[in-house]
């Protein structure tokens, strides 16, 4: 009972010292010298696109920022394994893989049986030649029966974000760790309640928290109101499309329908040409998840859709965002509100060529 008081107290006094994002920068030249908190596009010297203070790096430098990725399945998107090609290229440093199995909207709260899905996923890309050193174990987050039993919950995913935050802010003050959610922000959300001061110390990706990862709303309120969130999803960046063969950002197969193409259609070949266990998985991905293969109802995304943290090697990955209000009075985030087919080419070219690299698989 004791601790659940101060969990509560915790929660509600660090939002009167909540990280904010400033106005944006629309003239350079008026702010040579930002801050944590400082965002807007196409500063000089960096890389064409959203320029986010802490995050972007200069033309021709290396992106620094530790990721700690937390995910509710690893098996229904496919940025998990840019990520893990990316760290076998040390072009990215993964710090923690967290799974919270955790859901809303009518499919239940508690997932456990998905967290098999996150040891799969790392299994893969061992067995594809990603050296284990690379690759952090994985850490369950939040398990609890229902969303008020989830609530300021103690688990071993919470600690890892606090010891993390800390251990890294105390050596690089202006390198924030980046934190990627692509599902519910449960354990990042109980991590606050136990070490308020985190929100400040690191910059988060979130996909989407304005809409279907945002429903488990204790959170994704919580997140969104003291931490600097950057969000985009179903509005403009699950992209809708017809058939899979009408794909811009993943690979696209000969055929329309997934009945009507095997392993080796189209770009799909690509991947099993490179006959790697996690390129072959993503076909199989492809060929067989319900929200790329559903032949019946002929609608198909086509995104890396929890990739939010790809901006940050990627700053030209959509053309326009502002600060919105995403999980009522007070919950402001830095939301994308524009991404083109221009925007949809850089993705694909620059997650292909890391994926298709055969120097990541020794």
């Amino acid at each position: 009972m004791r601790n659940t008081i101060l969990f509560i107290f915790m929660c509600l006094s660090a939002s009167l010292s909540a990280a904010r994002w400033n106005a944006e920068t629309k003239d350079w030249s008026k702010n040579p010298r930002p801050v944590l908190g400082d965002w807007g596009f196409d500063r000089p010297g960096y890389p064409k696109g959203l320029y986010i203070h802490g995050i972007t790096v200069k033309e021709g430098k290396r992106v620094k920022n530790p990721v700690i990725y937390d995910n509710d399945v690893y098996d229904d998107v496919f940025e998990d394994e840019w990520m893990y090609a990316m760290a076998s290229l040390k072009k990215l440093k993964i710090a923690a893989l967290i799974i919270t199995p955790v859901l809303t909207d009518g499919w239940g709260f508690s997932h456990p049986e998905m967290i098999p899905t996150a040891h799969e996923s790392r299994d893969l890309a061992i067995k594809s030649g990603i050296s284990e050193k690379l690759l952090p174990p994985i850490t369950v987050g939040t398990l609890a029966d229902s969303e008020k039993a989830g609530e300021q919950i103690d688990s071993e995913g919470a600690r890892l974000y606090i010891k993390l935050i800390n251990e890294h802010h105390k050596r690089h003050p202006k390198l924030p760790i980046i934190i990627n959610i692509g599902g519910q922000s449960g354990t990042l959300a109980s991590a606050f309640c136990m070490d308020p001061s985190i929100a400040d110390k690191c910059i988060v990706y979130y996909t989407d928290v304005r809409v279907y990862n945002g429903h488990y709303e204790w959170a994704s309120k919580l997140v969104a109101k003291n931490f600097r969130v950057v969000s985009w999803g179903a509005d403009n960046w699950w992209i809708v499309k017809k058939n899979q063969n009408e794909w811009n950002v993943l690979p696209r197969p000969a055929n329309a329908y997934a009945r009507d193409n095997d392993e080796n259609s189209g770009e799909w070949k690509l991947f099993t040409d490179m006959n790697v266990p996690m390129l072959d998985h993503l076909v199989h991905q492809f060929r067989n998840r319900r929200e790329y293969s559903n032949d019946d109802e002929r609608i198909y995304g086509d995104a890396y859709g929890d990739g939010t943290f790809i901006h940050a090697w990627l700053p030209n990955i959509f053309s326009d965002a502002e600060l919105k209000e995403v999980r009522g009075e007070g919950t402001e985030a830095l939301h994308i509100t524009k991404f083109t087919e221009k925007n949809e080419a850089a993705v694909k070219k620059f997650t292909m060529d890391i994926l298709l690299n055969p120097k990541v698989y020794k």
